[in-house]
């Protein structure tokens, strides 16, 4: 009997390590979208564990209902570009747009609270290499 607590024990510890590791995304990623055609800017180098470390998924992995209210959004980490197209079909607000609004915003919003914030500037999320 108590072998088999210990098997259980080892099993939910392992789960405990091994769920984050499948279920999380690449730390850095390049933020290049083919849906808004030829990039007229360097890509940008987005750290998703930095982002993460502070704010909640649903920041950028939304899904507003017909009232504005933000119901979360899906667990499968889809593509900014799944819902925001290059223009405002559908009346989604479009994919630039929405980078630009969410990044950002965001930044300008956390730097006028006094808060530790990311580039406002392209240049700076643009970087020439």
């Amino acid at each position: 009997m108590k072998r088999s607590h210990t098997v259980v024990a080892l099993a939910v510890v392992g789960l405990f390590f091994l769920v984050p590791l499948v279920w999380s995304q690449d730390p850095m990623m390049v933020m290049e979208h083919k849906e808004i055609g030829p990039h007229q800017r360097p890509l940008v180098d987005f750290n998703h564990d930095k982002h993460t470390a502070t704010l909640e998924c649903i920041r950028c992995h939304h899904d507003y209902d017909e009232h504005g209210n933000n119901r979360g959004g899906d667990d499968s980490a889809q593509s900014c570009a799944g819902c925001h197209n290059p223009t405002a079909r559908g009346g989604k607000v479009p994919l630039l747009q929405a980078f630009h609004g969410q990044c950002k915003g965001c930044h300008e919003v956390m730097g006028g609270q006094g808060r530790k914030s990311g580039p406002v500037m392209c240049g700076e999320c643009h970087v020439r290499k």
